[in-house]
Formats: C-alpha cells, sequence, structure tokens
C-alpha cells in the first residue's frame, strides 16, 4: 500500500533498533539481566534470552519447507489507515501512562485491559473490511506451530541453562489472581492487539518484514511501564532487545502460520510457565 521504499526503510531501522539494543544490553549488563517483572526473577544471560526466538525463527521459516502463502492485503485503503491509525493511538496512550507511572497494579491491568483490547476491539468491529487474508487448509498449520512452540518451550523454560522463578513469599491466593490478569490482558490481549490486528494491517502496507519488525519494536516498547528501573535509555534497549525479540519470533509465526492459537499458548507459557512451576515445585 505504501511505496516499497518506505517498507524498507522501515525493516532496516526495525533491525538495527533491535540490534542495538541487544549490543547495548550485552555491553552494559555482561552478566545478564531479568527477562520478568516477577518478584524474585533471576539474572538470564543475553544468549540464553536470545537463543528460543532465535531457533524459533529458524524452525518457523524452515517448518514446512514451502508453505501456501496467506500474505495481508488491504481491502478498503481509507478504512485500513483509520484502523491502524487507531491502534497506533491507542498503543501510544497506554505506554506512555504506563511509562509515566500513571498506571500501577490494578490500574496497570484495567489500563491494558481497555486501550489495548475494548477500544481496539470496538475499532475493529466498527470499521470492517480493512484487511484480510486468506488462510490455507492442511495439517501443517498446526502440526508445524507445535513443532516450534515444543522447541522453544524447552530452550526458554524447560533446559538447565534456565533459572527458573522464585516468588518466595508471596501470597498463593495473590499469585494465581496475578496470573489469571496476566494470561488475560498479555496472553491474549498483547497477541490479538499486536499481531492479529496491529501487525496485520502493518504488513498489508509496508510488507510482510517490515510490518513484523515494526511490530516487534512497538512490542517491546509496550512493556517499559512493566519492566522499568529508571534508567531511560537502558530500559528502552532492554525491552526492545528481550521482549522485542520474543515480539520478532511469534510476529514470524503469525506472518508463517495464521495460528493465533498457537502463539498465544506460546505467550501464556512465557508468562506463566514459572508461576507453574512454582506450585508444582511447592506440592
Amino acid at each position: 500500500m505504501l511505496p516499497r521504499a518506505a517498507g524498507r526503510f522501515l525493516l532496516v531501522v526495525s533491525i538495527v533498533l533491535t540490534v542495538g539494543s541487544i549490543a547495548t544490553v550485552m555491553i552494559l549488563l555482561p552478566e545478564g539481566t531479568p527477562i520478568s517483572s516477577d518478584p524474585g526473577a533471576p539474572s538470564v544471560p543475553m544468549w540464553a534470552v536470545l537463543l528460543p526466538p532465535a531457533a524459533g525463527i529458524l524452525l518457523t521459516l524452515m517448518l514446512p519447507w514451502r508453505p501456501a502463502p496467506m500474505p495481508a492485503e488491504p481491502v478498503r485503503r481509507t478504512r485500513l489507515l483509520v484502523t491502524t491509525g487507531a491502534l497506533v493511538v491507542f498503543f501510544a496512550a497506554f505506554t506512555l501512562t504506563a511509562s509515566l507511572a500513571l498506571l500501577r497494579d490494578e490500574d496497570y491491568i484495567a489500563g491494558k485491559f481497555v486501550l489495548l483490547m475494548v477500544l481496539p476491539a470496538a475499532v475493529v468491529l466498527l470499521v470492517r473490511h480493512s484487511v484480510r487474508f486468506k488462510t490455507r487448509p492442511g495439517p501443517w498449520r498446526w502440526w508445524a506451530p507445535l513443532v516450534v512452540a515444543a522447541v522453544w518451550f524447552y530452550l526458554s523454560q524447560l533446559a538447565p541453562w534456565n533459572p527458573g522463578s522464585h516468588f518466595g513469599a508471596v501470597d498463593p491466593a495473590y499469585l494465581i489472581v496475578a496470573a489469571i490478569a496476566t494470561a488475560i490482558t498479555a496472553g491474549i490481549g498483547e497477541e490479538l492487539f499486536f499481531r492479529r490486528w496491529l501487525q496485520t494491517r502493518l504488513e498489508a502496507m509496508l510488507g510482510a518484514w517490515a510490518g513484523i519488525g515494526v511490530t516487534s519494536v512497538l512490542f517491546g516498547l509496550m512493556h517499559l511501564g512493566s519492566h522499568g528501573t529508571g534508567e531511560p535509555l537502558l530500559d528502552v534497549a532492554r525491552v526492545v532487545a528481550i521482549q522485542g525479540s520474543f515480539g520478532w519470533f511469534v510476529g514470524v509465526m503469525w506472518w508463517r502460520y495464521r495460528n493465533l492459537v498457537l502463539i498465544i499458548l506460546v505467550h501464556l507459557l512465557s508468562n506463566g510457565w514459572g508461576v507453574i512451576a512454582h506450585f508444582i515445585a511447592a506440592d
């Protein structure tokens, strides 16, 4: 929809921001950094952070070797611009208010629910026929992402170099409620917003890889409010490097398979496996 040069430029910008952020974190935090905002989250070296999404992207591009393409295409350009613009506004509103600490605790969850789920869903439902893609039949749309998810899950959660989360004396009831709220607003809400709604539209406007790249950087920046430490430049580098790399992985999965169910499953495991493992160990 936009000139190819614009898409290529934004793709290069996305890659430079991601690689630059990774290099910054590796230089400034050579021993690693926490990848979760959960209490007691341990530091993880960057190679262990990057290995699972890198392996996931590689496998996604290989399995199956020649899948039927499912490109996102604009339907009505004015409606595409309107819906994409509205989604960017909602993203900016949430990221800014969360980064400025205007949303805390319950307000943070409520703000994400309203700005990244309720209002975007209303716009998408009211302004229809803006973008489309045709899903292709075949069992590969399930077995291939299941294989990818299984490899990613082992590398990111079960492999011996993963230290695991330690919640200490956190009240179990609070932990369960927080995990459910996170599953709804992050595992489901963020994937609906960033992959199904935003990335699909950016793919139609900019091209597939530019859409993936821009969405991944924005996805990383969205975490500034929950993962910020008070050092703005380092915080930006951390979320773009860590959460942004995860965004590249699930973004490529969405483009290749168009299977939102399994992408949500990956996100749920990313956020919730530490809690599940905590209760398993407690028993």
